[in-house]
């Protein structure tokens, strides 16, 4: 659907499926024209969706690990009528699970790509317009891994620390200018993410590995569903008292909650104790 330039635009980032799916729907009810940007746009109904909704939404096929294919998307949207007023960096892959020693560097780079690299390739290609505009929003899709530090999974760990670390110095830099950053940091989710990663397969790292599968196949029984992230990236966006950091969704004020509840040598030293006796510490005792 071509955009009424009467309407603010919002370019949403990893839009095919989860999060970035329901984002797109959420702001496209909020009134903005949204641009939901995706790989393979031919294998998502969201301008179906949109169309028999009656609401302004385009979808764009785009690759956030390319220059060539985040500059392209960017200037034909910011050259048409309407304002860039949104942009919600989602894109995101859960990357190669293990521990660091089984992990090879490759799948760090990987992970890298596309959960940094990739949300500052579109940051860069947007602030201007917002920067000289003195107006808009940029949202990082963080996750609760941007502050704790599962085990066994330490390249998506390592690469949300890095976003929130590019964010939150983003955010001191660019207030002067009216620009509004936001970095939302879900729980467990239930989306497609689940099911594209593994957490190594090194025998003397198995009781990490428990431990973890442990904690997400307990909090996935009582997953959120995706809606509950867009209903928060709505909020973060049309507060007029803005936050820094959203945390959303299942276990997510849990998990901060107990690893805040510890210095660090208590939380390494539970480490020693049986799988069963780390989840009950670590779950709060809600097992």
């Amino acid at each position: 659907m071509p955009n009424d330039s009467r309407r603010p635009v919002a370019v949403v980032t990893g839009s095919s499926t989860g999060i970035g799916y329901a984002v797109s729907q959420r702001l496209a009810r909020d009134g903005f024209h949204v641009v939901a940007t995706m790989r393979t746009p031919a294998n998502c109904d969201l301008e179906a969706w949109a169309s028999s909704e009656g609401l302004s939404l385009e979808t764009a096929a785009m690759d956030v690990t390319s220059d060539e294919s985040v500059a392209s998307v960017f200037a034909d949207v910011l050259a048409r009528p309407g304002r860039v007023e949104v942009l919600v960096a989602n894109a995101g892959v859960g990357g190669s699970g293990g521990s660091l020693e089984s992990t090879p560097l490759d799948a760090y780079r990987e992970t890298m790509e596309t959960n940094f690299f990739g949300v500052a390739r579109c940051v860069k290609a947007v602030l201007p317009t917002m920067r000289e505009g003195q107006s808009g929003t940029i949202v990082a899709m963080s996750s609760q891994a941007g502050r704790l530090a599962f085990p066994v999974m330490s390249a998506y760990v390592s690469s949300k620390w890095a976003l929130e670390g590019l964010m939150e110095s983003l955010a001191y830099s660019v207030t002067p200018f009216g620009v509004r950053v936001a970095i939302i940091e879900p729980g467990t989710i239930l989306t497609p993410i689940f099911g594209k990663g593994d957490l190594g397969t090194h025998p003397d790292y198995q009781s990490a590995v428990d431990v973890t599968v442990g904690q997400l196949v307990f909090d996935l029984e009582r997953g959120s569903d995706p809606s509950v992230v867009a209903d928060c990236v709505s909020n973060a966006i049309s507060t007029d008292a803005p936050e820094l950091r959203y945390l959303v969704g299942q276990g997510a004020d849990r998990n901060l909650r107990v690893r805040g509840s510890m210095t660090d040598q208590q939380y390494m030293e539970i480490s020693r104790l049986s799988v069963a006796e780390q989840l009950a510490i670590l779950l709060d005792g809600e097992i």
